[in-house]
């Protein structure tokens, strides 16, 4: 992260990342029980707008990431700000279930405009094979997005309610992340152009006859079954836990754990294991994250096993962000990457998406343990995917 502080464009998308992330991301689960509560919406009603946000992200990745291929970026980044802090005005004053949902899908739409998705596709644009380091650089400093969101949120709802919190994280988009947005995405661009890449049709990737066309099935296979995994353990952490017998307090803190250990496990990447094949990182950490779903199966049993899931869990799926665009670019090329990140992870969107869902229905059906073995289930067979990925070959 050291290298990056010289490098203006990725010390601004590492700062703007990690604003935007917790605007319009983290603000959603920081700020969930203040809407329940206020208007009285059951769990189910609020959830599904956040499900409805992360369904239109999915379904447009693709043809936003074809923005980013055609020099877009310098207004897409700028737009995805402007507007979302407009969604965010809105929903610091609206009082009605059907425009709460209009503004998560507006966020959702957004989102693929100003998230990671899109900031690494331009990055990989701009620096191709140098861009592995510049995407470790902000993913480091993102990693603090929820720990702003959470304290800042919960300090102003404090002091002033939430609507109050929202209105703070209108400012910072347009305060702090816009400018920042302006400069990184006009200064990447112009790399990009002089760089002058190659571009090919983006749909030549996806057919399954051509060289790549079996490492996009395989990749996209891999990495959505993964998401399906982490996104139960993210949105049903604390019922989870509660169900294996772990006492709240317990649970809260192995649950503010996750995101530390996310940020060391890409300064543990970036240290010990920058040099091995983006692919066989990849493998190790779905592994790993099996092995972390597996040891909450030994909770029961010795309660202080949760930290250690916690740990694991957080450094394992802390590398997939860095790792994701990494693979796709070294395994399906550089050409047209923003369609082509696109196109592979709008299964993963969608897995995250439906995966709440999921999980509770599983969950009243079958209880909490056959939940979990749908998460070690679903990490093993994305890793045993991720590892029959042909080697590179562009």
């Amino acid at each position: 992260m050291m290298r990056a502080l010289p490098d203006g464009p990725i010390l601004a998308m590492m700062i703007g990342q990690t604003v935007i992330w917790a605007a319009i991301f983290y603000s959603f689960p920081a700020l969930v029980l203040h809407w329940q509560a206020d208007f009285g919406w059951s769990s189910a009603q609020v959830m599904a707008a956040f499900s409805l946000a992360l369904a239109i992200q999915a379904l447009s990745a693709p043809r936003l990431g074809r923005l980013i291929d055609d020099g877009l970026a310098p207004w897409s980044f700028p737009i995805g700000a402007i507007v979302s802090a407009a969604a965010l005005m809105v929903l610091a004053t609206l009082n009605s279930l059907p425009v709460f949902y209009a503004v998560w899908a507006v966020l959702g739409l957004m989102m693929g405009l100003t998230l990671y998705d899109a900031c690494f596709a331009l990055v990989t644009r701009a620096r191709g094979a140098g861009a592995r380091g510049a995407i470790t650089a902000i993913t480091l400093m993102a990693g603090f997005a929820s720990t702003l969101a959470y304290p800042l949120t919960a300090f102003v709802t404090d002091l002033a309610g939430w609507r109050a919190a929202v209105w703070v994280l209108v400012c910072l988009v347009l305060v702090v992340y816009l400018p920042l947005a302006v400069y990184a995405s006009r200064a990447l661009e112009r790399q990009a152009r002089a760089g002058d890449p190659v571009q090919i049709s983006a749909g030549q990737a996806l057919k399954p006859a051509a060289p790549t066309g079996r490492s996009f099935w395989f990749l996209t296979g891999g990495f959505a079954l993964s998401s399906l995994g982490a996104a139960i353990v993210v949105t049903h952490l604390l019922p989870l836990l509660a169900a294996l017998g772990v006492v709240a307090a317990a649970a809260i803190g192995a649950a503010a754990l996750i995101g530390p250990s996310q940020v060391a496990g890409r300064i543990v990447m970036t240290l010990f294991a920058r040099h091995m094949p983006a692919l066989r990182l990849t493998v190790l950490a779905l592994l790993g994250m099996a092995v972390a779903a597996g040891l909450l199966g030994l909770v029961p049993a010795l309660a202080l096993v949760v930290f250690a899931f916690a740990v694991l869990h957080g450094m394992a799926f802390g590398v997939i962000s860095i790792l994701r665009p990494v693979c796709i670019r070294e395994v399906l090329g550089q050409a047209n990457f923003g369609a082509v990140q696109g196109a592979v992870v709008r299964p993963s969107l969608v897995a995250f998406a439906i995966a709440p869902y999921l999980a509770a229905w599983i969950a009243d059906l079958a209880g909490y343990g056959a939940v979990l073995v749908l998460c070690i289930v679903a990490q093993l067979t994305g890793a045993i995917l991720i590892a029959r990925v042909p080697k590179p070959v562009l």
